[in-house]
């Protein structure tokens, strides 16, 4: 995976106001690749049906009791 000279930028900047340090362009780079491999292996998008139950959900007086989610198949 390459990124570009301003997403390593934009990383880095973004890294050094989130923690206070700074890095180089090699570790921003690992660091990078090292976050978006761990969203490829943990995203799932949000179906139409997930998106009405969820909005609901926020809607009702239930909010913050899931008890029953939306059938998913993985």
């Amino acid at each position: 995976m390459k990124f570009s000279d301003e997403q390593l930028k934009s990383f880095i900047a973004l890294y050094e106001r989130e923690f206070g340090e700074t890095l180089d362009r090699a570790e921003a780079e690992r660091q990078a690749i090292a976050l978006v491999g761990m969203v490829k292996l943990t995203y799932f998008p949000m179906t139409r049906k997930d998106y009405i139950y969820y909005g609901n959900l926020a809607k009702s007086d239930d909010y913050g009791k899931l008890s029953v989610k939306p059938n998913r198949k993985t």
